[in-house]
């Protein structure tokens, strides 16, 4: 007897969250979260929802509490964020280094 292997796909079987949340491709586009789905959006680092004013760190989780899509998947496990420096932060902070200027 053969048994079922897990899906790689987080979203498989489920609405994506750029679906739910009607992201424009713009959005989806940058967004990790099609990029990785085998991570749900809540534990992806750098997601535009969990950006600061300045789109240098997303790690702020505390969107994610009132999110439905968390609300419809995260089965009230508590949110880690499991998969750093692939978000759009990542790639904000590093326009933002290559932007600075040496010391003299």
């Amino acid at each position: 007897m053969e048994t079922e292997k897990p899906a790689l796909d987080f979203w498989h079987d489920k609405t994506p969250c750029w679906q739910m949340c009607h992201c424009p491709e713009s959005i989806k586009n940058g967004c990790p979260a099609p990029k990785y789905p085998s991570y749900p959006c809540w534990e992806i680092e750098g997601t535009y929802l969990k950006l600061t004013d300045d789109g240098t760190d997303g790690k702020d989780t505390s969107v994610c509490q009132v999110c439905r899509v968390y609300k419809k998947y995260g089965q009230g496990k508590l949110i880690e964020i499991k998969l750093f420096n692939r978000g759009v932060d990542a790639y904000f902070r590093s326009l933002k280094e290559k932007a600075k200027v040496p010391d003299k």
